[in-house]
C-alpha cells in the first residue's frame, strides 16, 4: 500500500529538437530533476562541459517555459498534482570563459 500517495509514478516525455524521437519513461515522483537529466543525456548520447573552439555545453531542462535548475527538486514536486509531465531539453553554448560570456542573438 502507498502511504497517503494515489500515484507514485509520473508518466514524463523530454522533447529535445534534434532527437527523433522524445524520451519517454515511468518514473517514481521521487526521482529528482538531476537524476533524470543524466538519464535523458545518457538516452540522447549527450554530454555537457568542453565543446569544439573553447566553447562550453549545458544542457538545460524545462518545464512550461521554466528552466529547471535545482537538481535535487523532485519530479512530483514540479508536477504537482499531474500524472504526466512534458519538458524540453535546451542544449546552451557559451564561448570563452564565464567572465566573457554574452548572451547568443536569438
Amino acid at each position: 500500500m502507498s502511504n497517503g500517495t494515489e500515484h507514485e509514478k509520473l508518466h514524463v516525455v523530454v522533447h529535445y529538437a534534434a532527437a527523433e524521437k522524445p524520451y519517454r519513461e515511468d518514473a517514481p515522483r521521487t526521482q529528482t530533476v538531476g537524476e533524470l537529466k543524466t538519464l535523458v543525456l545518457k538516452a540522447f548520447g549527450l554530454s555537457e562541459g568542453a565543446g569544439p573552439g573553447g566553447t562550453n555545453v549545458v544542457y538545460t531542462l524545462y518545464y512550461e517555459k521554466r528552466p529547471l535548475e535545482s537538481p535535487s527538486e523532485t519530479l512530483g514536486q514540479v508536477a504537482g498534482e499531474r500524472e504526466s509531465l512534458e519538458l524540453k531539453l535546451v542544449q546552451q553554448i557559451t564561448q570563452g570563459s564565464a567572465s566573457c560570456r554574452r548572451p547568443s542573438p536569438v
